[in-house]
């Protein structure tokens, strides 16, 4: 029979995953001994399903469909508890197949159709800090916000 730390940490990792810091604070806020979580931690990571590698890869992959940008993504899995060499292999990889510069200017296209109704100036300043907020590169940014006006999509209204 499981132990209700046991219990508690399949029933958390069975909503989403989540790193090994996640399930450790998790358990904790339940109230569960440190000897306990650290007992159902060790269980969960041996059962292969609290992996922080695996856990990084898909958080990465997840984010970038959304998408958002390498910046943002880092400091969320920071936040995880997830460890800065973990996180930057996943971000290497994800380099080599993804585009942060065709992403912004996908993200600057949309936004800018939605705002389209507003004052030229006030739209590409509320594009570039989305794109911004997003954690894509202020140089990223720009060069979309350029492109995007470029093509005529920021300052006429269609």
């Amino acid at each position: 029979m499981l132990s209700p730390c046991r219990a508690a940490a399949l029933r958390f990792l069975k909503i989403r995953p989540r790193s090994i810091r996640e399930l450790e604070v998790k358990l904790k806020d339940k109230g569960f001994a440190a000897s306990e979580i650290t007992e159902a931690v060790e269980y969960c990571r041996q059962s292969r399903l609290l992996d922080d590698r695996a856990f990084t890869v898909a958080w990465v992959q997840y984010r970038l469909a959304r998408p958002f940008g390498f910046m943002r993504i880092l400091r969320e899995l920071k936040e995880k508890g997830v460890e800065e060499s973990i996180i930057a292999e996943a971000l290497a990889r994800a380099k080599e197949e993804f585009s942060q510069q065709e992403a912004a200017c996908a993200l600057a296209r949309r936004r800018a159709q939605v705002l389209s109704g507003i004052d030229p100036v006030k739209r590409k300043k509320r594009v570039l800090d989305f794109l911004v907020r997003r954690g894509f590169p202020t140089e990223i940014a720009y060069k979309a916000i350029n492109y995007v006006d470029t093509h005529r999509n920021l300052n006429y209204d269609h």
